[in-house]
């Protein structure tokens, strides 16, 4: 995405186009085209430790030019305002310089100051928690830089009440700054082209109207503020940097919290042979790196996708057949949603305690095991095997019991377990990946043995109360807790259709039949169990005492997975309620009530609706609009990814027209969910079907 001076110049706007970008191992950089930070989790360098726990170490680098006599502010910082009516203000103002902004192939500003333009660029150093930042000179007379680093040392969810506490000891040599800020969070490095000049500036009053929006109440207040509506902090700048920039010259700025950063690389081999003296050249052999691991995995993404489209296609029937045979590619370099969600995928997919993982929720940092492993399928859409071998891999490590963790302790990296629902969402990208990858050898020596554990634990009982009731269903749960859930239930079945199939693929022909018949009678006793005629869709639980009426977007569970729990004629009823009650193109509704719609839900949702409808011109054309729609308020709210929520239209308007202009505090949406990229990358690859010549939907 670009973006020019007519929307930068506007701050509602400007700051509504959010970016993000990951180091690799869990840490983050994000913020705004407007380069003003509107949520606590925006800061230039976010790092993690090994376990997931993240820190802020590098708010921002606030960066002033001097242009002969003058002097102009690039940087735009949101202050609290002065009155209820005007609850922040940008000082200072650099975004009204701005003329253009790109996240491709990361995010970069160019502003217009005194004559002189400088372009400003951001990219991670993969595989560390290092920020490599650039600002070169591009015409115009020669000019002065002074870049000042803002520091919080917080986790990205918190606020600092007071920057006064941060010690911002430094230790400088040329080229080079340390700076230690609070006791237990690490050491920020600076590697530079310039001069330091130690200083010790408060910057009060610092606001985020994002979070002001949907804020829960804070939590642990020791170092937060008290009310979101009143959120405010100070940051803490330790010095100042300064470089001349001649015609054509450049500043360099590296920012991580490894004291041997460049020693590694190094090592890895990432800074040539012999590696170069200067920090310019480091930043050239770094930057081509990036630029290169980028390329290959988008071209490895489209191919993938595009070998995917086609067995699609094929899969689908009538004019799919032919169309899955014409020479030109169905999926090229140029389809803007595949690139868009599988760089998404790129920023979620992580190393964490030695093994590979997908965060689905950035930059929180946390993994959700259910969640995790629902995304994995995209990545085997994309045919990218290998990564998402690795990340079942690192599960059935950690099976116990039959239960896949629902998640890791960040200080620790214990794993929790619980929720039933992560074991069975292992056992359907596993089923799908032995399927799609044909390799043998890890069905039959890793997978189809983890399975069996699962579905065994399961059907004889193990912790939390999870076992297979002597109805047939699938419960979870003691004591008054204890229950069973439609969507677990169509989960357990589709495991169980899973299990057969794996059994057909390693040659247990026996053990395929058994699980086969096991699925059939389940579905039968689900049906007649979980159906709630009066309301057209599922009951929301059954317990000792009855059925429990309700209606979430999770019941897409029971149409949307491949077989479909649910008989045709139920599953076209149960799909019209989900319209009708919790439908929106931006996403589901948790509730018909809910404010915000997640997303996460359209990818299922359209799934069920091309199923239901079996896949009529009729359906693509409705499914299409709603793409489209959703489209527009992506483009609207961020620049590369899908963000968590929106605020929800009014209940009933399915149309969601886009809108323009800068969203209301309410509207803000939430930051960036990698499982709805994912559900949406999944959906548009396989079950969108394609014209001979491709609709401009992206």
């Amino acid at each position: 995405m670009q973006l020019g001076q007519d929307v930068l110049n506007d701050l509602g706007i400007a700051t509504a186009r959010e970016w993000l970008i990951g180091d690799g191992r869990g840490g983050f950089a994000s913020g705004t085209a407007a380069g003003a930070h509107t949520r606590r989790t925006h800061a230039l360098l976010i790092g993690a430790t090994a376990h997931g726990r993240l820190t802020t170490a590098l708010l921002r680098l606030d960066e002033r030019v001097q242009v002969g006599a003058e002097r102009f502010d690039l940087a735009t910082n949101l202050h609290r305002g002065a009155t209820p009516d005007a609850p922040h203000e940008a000082r200072p103002a650099g975004h009204l310089l701005l003329e253009s902004f790109r996240d491709d192939p990361w995010p970069t500003w160019r502003w217009r100051a005194g004559g002189t333009t400088i372009e400003k660029s951001v990219f991670m150093i993969r595989g560390h928690h290092a920020v490599a930042v650039t600002w070169r000179h591009l015409d115009g007379p020669p000019a002065r830089l002074h870049v000042s680093p803002v520091l919080v040392a917080r986790n990205p969810n918190a606020l600092v009440a007071d920057g006064a506490d941060l010690a911002g000891a430094t230790q400088g040599v040329p080229g080079r700054v340390r700076i230690e800020s609070l006791a237990g969070t690490p050491a920020l490095t600076l590697w530079h082209g310039g001069a330091f000049l130690p200083a010790h500036v408060q910057q009060r009053g610092l606001v985020y109207p994002a979070d002001r929006a949907f804020a829960p109440p804070a939590r642990g207040r020791s170092r937060t503020a008290a009310a979101p509506a009143e959120a405010s902090e100070d940051g803490f700048i330790p010095g100042h940097l300064e470089h001349d920039l001649p015609v054509g010259g450049a500043m360099h700025v590296v920012a991580a919290i490894e004291d041997d950063l460049f020693r590694a690389l190094a090592v890895e081999g990432r800074l040539g042979t012999p590696p170069p003296r200067t920090l310019a050249e480091c930043v050239r052999y770094l930057e081509q790196d990036e630029l290169a691991r980028r390329e290959r995995w988008m071209r490895a993404a489209i191919s993938g996708a595009d070998f995917t489209a086609r067995q699609a296609a094929a899969a689908h029937g009538g004019p799919g057949e032919a169309l899955a045979r014409r020479a030109a590619p169905l999926i090229d370099a140029g389809e803007p949603w595949v690139a868009r969600f599988a760089a998404a995928l790129t920023d979620g997919l992580i190393e964490r305690d030695g093994r590979m993982t997908l965060l689905t929720a950035l930059p929180a940092g946390a993994e959700r095991g259910a969640e995790t492993l629902r995304a994995l399928p995209a990545l085997i859409t994309l045919r990218a095997f290998e990564p998402a071998r690795e990340v079942l891999r690192g599960y059935v490590e950690y099976l116990n019991e039959g239960l896949a963790p629902e998640s890791f302790d960040p200080e620790s990296g214990r794993p929790r377990y619980g929720d039933p629902a992560p074991a069975l969402w292992l056992v359907h990208a596993a089923e799908m990946l032995a399927r799609r990858s044909v390799d043998q050898e890890l069905a039959v020596e890793a997978l189809a043995p983890a399975i069996e554990s699962i579905m065994q634990a399961y059907r004889s009982g193990t912790r939390g109360g999870i076992r297979v009731a002597p109805d047939g269903l699938l419960w979870s749960g003691e004591g008054e807790a204890a229950c069973a859930r439609p969507e677990l239930n169509a989960l357990w079945f589709h495991a169980l259709v899973a299990a057969a199939q794996l059994g057909r693929l390693t040659g247990r022909k026996e053990s395929g039949a058994f699980y086969l018949a096991w699925a059939r009678e389940h579905q039968k006793r689900a049906v007649e169990a979980f159906w709630d005629e009066k309301r057209g869709c599922l009951f929301d639980s059954l317990t000792d005492a009855g059925p429990r009426a309700g209606i979430a977007p999770s019941q897409l569970l029971a149409v949307s997975l491949t077989p479909p729990l649910l008989p045709p004629p139920l599953a076209v009823r149960l799909v019209a309620t989900l319209e009708r009650e919790l439908f929106t193109p931006l996403g589901l509704r948790e509730a018909s009530s809910a404010s915000v719609a997640a997303p996460e839900w359209i990818g299922p949702f359209i799934t069920a609706t091309l199923r239901v409808y079996k896949r009529s011109p009729g359906a693509q054309t409705k499914v299409r609009g709603w793409i489209e729609t959703l489209r527009a308020e992506l483009d609207r709210a961020s620049t590369a990814h899908v963000p968590a929520s929106f605020a929800a239209p009014r209940h009933g308007d399915a149309a969601a027209r886009p809108r323009g202009g800068a969203p209301t505090p309410g509207e803000w949406p939430q930051p960036v969910s990698v499982l709805a990229a994912a559900e949406l990358l999944r959906v548009w690859i396989e079950e969108i079907d394609r014209a001979e010549v491709p609709a401009p939907v992206g």
